[in-house]
């Protein structure tokens, strides 16, 4: 079984939405299941609760039999101590962060928290969401952060409106009718295979 959990010190990065399609992503290949952990907002449950996307809800720790890739969305924010724990039950933590001067400031400052903190580090990977579909601004910021010693993931998630979309209807982002949603469910299946 492979568990990959999604963490962020900064909410808005993306998370619950690529963690829900992340989890659809892997269910392709075998039994996946998603854990909610961030109960006050529920983003990922509410998304997943009576729709027809192939991804079974779990409690942490509770798997069905069979299951064969966990995706864990934790609570916005989660404290350090809690990240770190996680880098030694996970098989990869995503750090998700949009291309920009603040958001990646906030990234990078929390990747050396976890090293700091003796983090697995082995474990931890940033992804960059949330660049815009055309340009280089994405694989910069990739390459910023690689120059910066950071882990990072050579997928980029691109902001697609297909992304909110699939949210609004409880579907994967490869079900929306959108001209682009199928370079949206690209990149998401090239973050499945990069991290399995």
């Amino acid at each position: 079984m492979q568990i990959v959990a999604l963490t962020s010190s900064k909410g808005g990065v993306g998370k619950s939405t690529l963690a829900v399609n992340l989890a659809g992503a892997l269910a392709l290949r075998g039994p996946a299941v998603l854990v909610d952990e961030d109960h006050a907002i529920k983003t990922s449950r509410t998304w997943l609760e009576g729709s027809t996307i192939p991804v079974q809800l779990a409690d942490l720790g509770v798997y069905p039999e069979g299951t064969r890739s966990v995706v864990i969305d934790t609570e916005g924010r989660p404290a350090l101590e809690d990240m770190v724990d996680l880098t030694r039950l996970v098989d990869v933590l995503l750090i998700p962060t949009a291309p920009n001067g603040n958001e990646m400031k906030a990234t990078v400052a929390l990747y050396e928290q976890l090293r700091a903190a003796q983090a697995d580090m082995s474990r931890v990977r940033v992804v960059v969401t949330r660049a815009v579909p055309s340009g280089r601004v994405g694989a910069d910021a990739r390459d910023h952060l690689r120059g910066l010693g950071v882990t990072t993931c050579t997928t980029v998630v691109r902001n697609y409106a297909a992304f909110q979309r699939a949210e609004e209807q409880q579907v994967l982002v490869q079900d929306v009718r959108d001209e682009r949603a199928a370079n949206a469910w690209a990149d998401v299946c090239a973050l499945a295979l990069e991290v399995s």
